[in-house]
This record gives structure tokens, sequence and C-alpha cells, in this order.
């Protein structure tokens, strides 16, 4: 087994827990190999843990165990991914919920790697080259713990900075789209058209709450609406509904999913706009909203024009002030893992001092249950879903 040291003065954090290894950390990373074991030292030779490489974006590798004595073996794979799907029992035991999510990363013991369930029907997700390595493994594993009716792979492996992202069906004939079931309703799923879904299950409990519509809430916009998944949970919440989005299939993926649930679409609009065209043609017009959602992409680029989230979800939440009726709810969500939740209650709340708005902070979501985090990986508690009523 080789052995990895870290740099001096760099070592503080691993000591304390961190599980993600970073590049900058490392004295020497020129002689690794993408999925080897490897041990993790202080600049002294003392053992800080026991490590899987993994070449991605956010990362270099993750520390499994910090027991010297423990193998990482195939026995160590086996294990953590039975100890993931016995957690999520009660999901199987769900007879309205169909979907979400059943390994959750370095949350479940192996970083790199995730698994959902879309009905009986898999997607894994590689996010390395190295932890491609044991693919074979971790389908057999499944295949003999689940019984799946198909698996279908995905590998997002960075070149250079660089995501290339491909799919691939590797058991069962299934034609997709398929049909999901989430707090009883139905959600259209492709697991075979690229890196998305049309479903991100991380938003579970936001759909939910939706459909329970505390706010008492007559319309609804939902901004970057992409399949409309909010939109669909928020009619069946009673509310009329505004969907915006500047792909040209948004149209009918959000029809899709109306149809799916025997919902007219009459009275329900779709617009395929720029956000902040919308909604600067909203205000022109005196379109308003009692809950205004917005769950823009972390970056984006459109034509000449760039977003990104930690510099212009200020100015979104400023223009979709224009358009909100009196003592109506903004549901805000971000999901830049480099962003902490404290820091995105400071933003909305700054952003609505300058503006000269109160309000109250009327609910806080993270990631459900099914989707494990560790205190060694901040980054892990990526999803910020912030509620406010605004008062007049």
């Amino acid at each position: 087994m080789n052995t990895i040291q870290l740099k001096k003065g760099h070592e503080r954090p691993y000591m304390n827990g961190q599980l993600n290894i970073d590049r900058d950390d490392l004295s020497d990373d020129t002689f690794l190999k993408d999925g080897e074991i490897v041990r993790v030292e202080d600049p002294f030779g003392k053992l800080i843990g026991i490590a899987m490489l993994s070449f991605e974006q956010k990362t270099r590798g993750w520390i499994l165990t910090h027991d010297e004595q423990e193998t990482i073996d195939d026995t160590f794979i086996v294990k953590r991914i039975r100890e993931a799907v016995e957690k999520r029992t009660p999901l199987y035991n769900q007879a309205d919920t169909t979907a979400f999510r059943l390994f959750n990363e370095i949350g479940d013991g192996i970083g790199g790697l995730t698994v959902d369930n879309y009905d009986d029907h898999l997607l894994i997700t590689f996010y390395s080259r190295g932890i491609y390595k044991i693919r074979d493994l971790i389908i057999k594993t499944l295949m003999v713990e689940l019984n799946p009716d198909s698996i279908t792979e995905q590998t997002r492996f960075s070149d250079q900075g660089k995501m290339e992202v491909k799919n691939r069906q590797v058991t069962g004939n299934v034609e997709f789209p398929i049909t999901v079931l989430e707090s009883g309703v139905t959600y259209s799923v492709h697991l075979d058209e690229g890196p998305m879904t049309r479903l991100f299950l991380d938003q579970r409990e936001t759909r939910k709450a939706l459909e329970q519509n505390p706010y008492h809430a007559k319309s609804f916009l939902n901004m970057f609406a992409y399949s409309g998944t909010f939109s669909i949970a928020a009619r069946k919440g009673g509310m009329m509904t505004t969907s915006v989005d500047l792909a040209k299939r948004s149209r009918e993926l959000i029809t899709e999913n109306f149809n799916a649930n025997n919902l007219s679409t009459d009275g329900q609009n779709i617009y395929i706009m720029e956000a902040f065209e919308y909604l600067g043609y909203a205000a022109r017009n005196r379109h308003h909203f009692d809950v205004i959602l917005m769950d823009p992409p972390s970056f984006a680029r459109s034509g000449k024009k760039v977003f990104k989230v930690e510099r212009d979800f200020p100015k979104l939440i400023r223009a979709a002030l224009e358009i909100l009726k009196p003592d109506g709810h903004l549901i805000l969500s971000q999901n830049l893992e480099s962003a902490t939740l404290n820091q995105f209650k400071k933003q909305i709340d700054r952003t609505l001092a300058e503006a000269g708005r109160s309000y109250t902070l009327t609910d806080v979501k993270g990631l459900p249950k099914d989707f494990p985090t560790v205190k060694g990986y901040r980054n892990g508690k990526y999803l910020k879903v912030v509620t406010v009523q605004i008062h007049g």
C-alpha cells in the first residue's frame, strides 16, 4: 500500500475529521493512481486514515476509515452498500413514494458513488474512473440485494477541469420515460438522457410542503421550472401555477407531468423565457403571485449572459419582490456546495434589508434523510431551502 503525506500546516482539518482529500494539501500526488487504496499520513508520519483515491472535480479521494486494521476490500464495499439499503427500509415500505436515494456518497461510507431508486429502476452514478474500477462489484451487490427491474449507469468523469457525462443501460428491458410516485404524486423520470432525470430527489420535502400549501396560497410562480415538479405539487395544493424556464423543452416536460397526474393545463401558464426577462415582463403586466419559488442553477450561461448564484441571487430576490402579493412567500433554494446555510440566510437578510422590506423566516429545509451527510465533509450539506414571508 502506497502512502501519501500531507503538507506541513495542512494536517489539522484531517486530524479533526475531514474526509475529502484536497489536492493542495498533498506534498506530492504525481505518482498516485485513481482508485488506489493508500495510507494518509501527517507530515511526521502519523497515520491519519486509509483512503480510496477518486479523482473528482471536488476532491482527490476519500478517507474511508481511521482504523489501520480495517481493510478496504470487496467485503468492506459490500458491507457499506448493504448497510445503506437497510437504512432505506422505511422508504421501501411507503406505498405513496417509490423514488429515493439508496446510497449517498461519503454519507453512506464510500465517496464518489451515488445510487438512486426510481420504482425499482436504479441509477448508479460514478464520479471518477477510480470508483468505476469496482463497478462490477457494486452492480453485483445491488443485483443480489435488490434484484431491480433495471440498472442504468452514469459516469461523470473529470478531465482537465471539464466533466463528461455518459449514461448507459446495464440491465433490464425498460423504455424511458417511466413514472414514479412521491407523496402520492406522479412524476415522469428518464434515466438515460444526460445528467438530470427530470426529478430532483433531494427536493422531496419542498414539493411535499407545496402540496400541503401551508401558505393558503392561490397563485404560484415557479422560476427555473425545468420539468415543473414544483408546479405539479403546487397545483395539487390548490394553486394556479406559472412555470418559467429558458429551455424550450420545458414546455413538453411540464405538460407531460400534468398529464401524468390527470391535471388539466387550463389556466396553468408556461413561459419559455430567461428569468430576468420574465420577471420584468411580469412586473410590466402586473402579474402578481402569493408564492414565488426560485431554485436557480449555481452557474448558467445564456448567450453572452452569465449567471452566478452567489452573485446574482440578490438581484433575483429584488425582482421577485416587485411581483409578490402583500404578505406573500418567497421560497429560495440554493445548492452551491461552498456556501453554508448561515451565509445564505445572511445574503437573504441583507438583500431584503437593502430593499427596505421586513420579513418573517417561516421555514428552513435541507437534504432529506435518504441523503445522509457526515461532519467530515462540510460541503455535503449543499441544499438550502429558505422560506420567508414578506410583510406588507
